[in-house]
């Protein structure tokens, strides 16, 4: 095997590679965006509930069933809070997805720079040779011509 051909294997296998790390970090967004969808959706009800106290069913309440709606209250912003630290891990996540594919795209370049150079070389040689060979058939022709 020439060492064209090794170099575009190489090649491929960080392409392939690059590849993988993009698909990685478009699935890192794609949990953080969910997750701050849910963080979304957390707050929502949370302030629907809250309202709902607020409108004045509250009043209505005795001190158990007003207990215990403070107390979910607490577990909602228990789950927002978590939540958030959810989203600071997705975010940290993102960002050493991010980190892994400029890597790797980085090394898939450089490697495709390498490839190219030693399609150049080889172009050459191949030039050189093929002038070599024009070069030698030209003097043989002028040799036989002038009855050397």
């Amino acid at each position: 095997m020439s060492r064209l051909k090794r170099l575009q294997t190489v090649e491929g296998v960080m392409d392939e590679n690059a590849e993988r790390a993009a698909r990685a970090f478009g699935q890192a967004q794609n949990t953080l965006a969910q997750a701050e969808q849910r963080l979304v959706q957390l707050q929502q009800f949370r302030a629907d509930y809250h309202n709902r106290l607020a409108d004045g069913q509250g009043e209505t309440m005795d001190a158990f069933r007003l207990r215990d709606f403070n107390a979910f209250l607490v577990r909602i912003d228990g789950a927002i809070e978590q939540q958030r630290r959810q989203i600071e891990e997705a975010r940290r996540q993102v960002e050493l997805a991010r980190e892994n594919w400029n890597a790797e795209r980085s090394r898939a370049d450089a490697m495709g720079k390498v490839v190219q150079q030693e399609q150049r070389s080889e172009q050459r040689v191949a030039a050189r040779r093929e002038q070599s060979e024009a070069d030698e058939l030209a003097q043989r022709m002028f040799i036989h011509r002038n009855g050397m």
